[in-house]
């Protein structure tokens, strides 16, 4: 019990030494050990895991997004890179990418998939929709040649 609050308070030695970049740091870390366990999975072929890290990195990238768009509110918040560190372990590690996509983002998704579709349906969109998808066509042509 006592090594754990020798730890505990050499960690937080170092991030009231090195501050923000402490924290970054370790999310950098989390993020490669992500991707190494991404790796593992689809090279041993075990589809059990594969719906986890394509959860994990889609709910990754929405967070990206997200925090591209709200920084200027985001880096006021207490706390907030620890929380986001906290965010990816709970997602990375305690199987939270898929709970997290099952309760909210499934819902969220199929809600703004549907606006999307209805968006695309009206008379100003429809001849830009019909262009892209020709273009799309010829695209996937293009790529079947070679």
């Amino acid at each position: 019990c006592n090594h754990f609050f020798e730890t505990s308070s050499f960690l937080h030695l170092l991030k009231m030494i090195l501050g923000h970049c402490f924290t970054a740091f370790l999310t950098r870390c989390l993020l490669v050990l992500c991707g190494y366990r991404s790796y593992q999975a689809l090279e041993t072929g075990d589809w059990k895991t594969d719906p986890h890290w394509m959860t994990f990195w889609l709910l990754y990238g929405v967070v990206q997004f997200l925090e591209f768009w709200l920084d200027f509110v985001l880096f006021m918040v207490p706390f907030y890179f620890e929380l986001k560190l906290g965010l990816y372990i709970y997602l990375g590690l305690f199987d939270g990418a898929v709970t997290v996509y099952d309760k909210v983002g499934k819902q969220f998704i199929l809600t703004a998939e549907a606006k999307l579709h209805d968006a695309c349906e009206t008379p100003q969109l429809k001849p830009f929709v019909q262009q892209a998808k020709q273009q799309l066509k010829k695209a996937e042509q293009l790529v079947k040649r070679k």
